[in-house]
């Protein structure tokens, strides 16, 4: 099996001129094989080039390719993660009929320096998410509608929830919101996940933080942290919404 070979800095700096002039032309693959611009890794993986009906499915095959590598070495190897994003390309980054592509920010497929995009990237994040939360990661990798290109989608619901990584980081809050926000019977997150209005995954992120003055969401069990959310989750966690009367007798506290 021939070894797989990451980005070095040199090949990094071209693949991220590539992206910044606009993705002209097919991806620079040859950049994945050339001295100058790869190195060598101690292991072997053997990449397919084949499509994935959703990013839920793209994270199980990576998780699988990457099993035998110790997480804490590659969680944060740019030329690794950087190579990775560059051979999937055109799936991340597919062509239009006109043969023009778009690419989005350059942290999606360069891996950034910045811990605060880590989440972004469309290659570390499926893996990181399936690894950590098996099938509790669908909500966040799975589009509420189907998308052509879902590869290339980074999500609005992954974009509300991982801003913040000690939530994307917990295993029980990560749970609660699939409980929530996870229709089996479609198999994509429910309609009216995504976006701002009451009860959605944007607000979910906003009451965790009031939450955490009182409580320690990371240390309860889905049932628990779901059980003392207020009142606009009643339509994600199947409880009937409590009168205003009983909520008042109750001292309830309000959620801004």
């Amino acid at each position: 099996m021939e070894k797989f070979r990451k980005l070095n800095d040199e090949g990094i700096s071209r693949f991220r001129e590539y992206i910044m002039s606009g993705a002209n032309g097919a991806p620079p693959v040859e950049l994945l094989t050339m001295i100058d611009t790869s190195a060598a890794t101690p292991f072997s993986i053997s990449l397919g080039t084949g499509a994935f009906k959703d990013r839920f499915e793209f994270g199980i095959y990576l998780r699988t390719l990457l099993k035998d590598l110790p997480a804490t070495e590659i969680a944060y190897d740019q030329g690794l993660w950087s190579a990775l994003a560059l051979h999937w390309f055109h799936l991340l980054c597919p062509a239009k009929a006109s043969g023009e592509r778009k690419p989005s920010k350059e942290y999606h497929y360069v891996l950034s320096d910045d811990y605060r995009h880590y989440y972004r990237h469309l290659v570390r994040s499926p893996w990181q998410l399936v690894r950590d939360h098996g099938e509790n990661a669908r909500f966040l990798l799975i589009s509420p509608r189907e998308q052509a290109h879902p590869l290339s989608v980074h999500g609005e619901i992954l974009e509300q929830v991982g801003g913040r990584q000690q939530v994307l980081a917990s295993k029980s809050i990560i749970a609660a919101a699939h409980r929530m926000y996870f229709d089996p019977k479609t198999g994509r997150p429910r309609t009216g996940v995504a976006g701002s209005s009451r009860g959605s995954a944007r607000r979910f992120g906003m009451v965790l933080r009031q939450l955490d003055l009182t409580y320690d969401p990371d240390s309860m069990l889905d049932g628990a942290l779901v059980g003392i959310l207020p009142g606009e989750f009643d339509r994600w966690k199947g409880l009937p919404k409590p009168s205003k009367m009983v909520a008042a007798q109750a001292g309830a506290p309000a959620m801004a």
